[in-house]
């Protein structure tokens, strides 16, 4: 019986790591998301701007 907790507790863990992972990797991805709409709308205003 020890065993069988020990397996699900350890199979838990690893998908609270993933988890967290993949959290980690969309808060990126949003952040550079973030970034380069940011940067388009500068370049956009700046080329308005200019004409």
């Amino acid at each position: 019986m020890g065993k069988g907790k020990k397996k699900r507790q350890k199979e838990k863990e690893l998908l609270e790591q993933r988890q967290i992972r993949f959290q980690i990797y969309e808060s990126l991805a949003s952040i550079v998301f973030t970034i380069v709409t940011m940067l388009l709308a500068i370049v956009t205003a700046i080329l308005e701007w200019i004409d």
